[in-house]
């Protein structure tokens, strides 16, 4: 018999736990690369410089094979799946996961906002030698929470995304923000902060990642 059509996508929400070793591995941004999901971070709470876990309220569609391959893939690095539910909203648990007290913010000295001349920013990044990875923080606005942006970075652009550290809130009406380490060609970094700015998202490039790191 002939092979049967693709399978209908599928949608998985969770609640996953991510230990404090794993903080600087770009794990969901293999979810999209690796098991071609479109990954949405509904709720998160990720400190860079903390022994504690992170957590991430994760709407992962996509192929159901790959859902499981996905899951499975998690679970054996030893990602804890806290809360799993089949086309349904997460639950709050009953032992609430904290947020960090504070957002940290990037020193004027390390970055620079994106503004109408972020070209010439950009220019000036390359002209220190970085060419294929670039920190920034990013602010989600509050309107944006339901669009899987940091995923689009990966699919679309074909960047690695590392989240190093994270604050959103779902239930505010604050905005949310990302640590972003990005890997990719200067073309696809080029383009994927373009796309982040015509959103209209706040975005403050971080140069000390030039001079450190190496």
């Amino acid at each position: 018999m002939s092979q049967s059509k693709s399978a209908k996508p599928a949608s998985v929400q969770s609640r996953i736990l991510v230990p404090q070793r794993y903080h600087r591995q770009p794990v969901i941004s293999r979810l999209v690369s690796r098991y071609g999901l479109t990954v949405n971070i509904k709720a998160a709470s990720l400190t860079s410089d903390s022994d504690s876990d992170g957590w991430f309220d994760l709407e992962l569609s996509g192929n159901p094979q790959k859902l499981t391959n996905s899951l499975s893939y998690l679970q054996g690095l030893g990602v804890n799946l806290v809360e799993l539910a089949i086309a349904n909203h997460i639950q709050p648990s009953q032992n609430s996961l904290a947020f960090p007290q504070s957002a940290s913010k990037l020193s004027h000295r390390d970055s620079t906002s994106l503004t109408d001349q972020w070209q010439e920013q950009f220019q000036q990044w390359i002209s220190l030698g970085q060419t294929n990875r670039l920190r920034l923080q990013l602010c989600v606005l509050k309107s944006y929470y339901e669009e899987p942006i940091i995923s689009k970075l990966v699919s679309r652009y074909g960047l690695t995304v590392n989240i190093t550290s994270a604050r959103l809130q779902p239930d505010t009406q604050d905005d949310g923000w990302f640590d972003l380490d990005l890997w990719g060609t200067t073309k696809q970094l080029y383009s994927s902060l373009s796309y982040l700015e015509k959103l209209g998202l706040p975005i403050w490039l971080d140069f000390s990642s030039v001079y450190g790191d190496r």
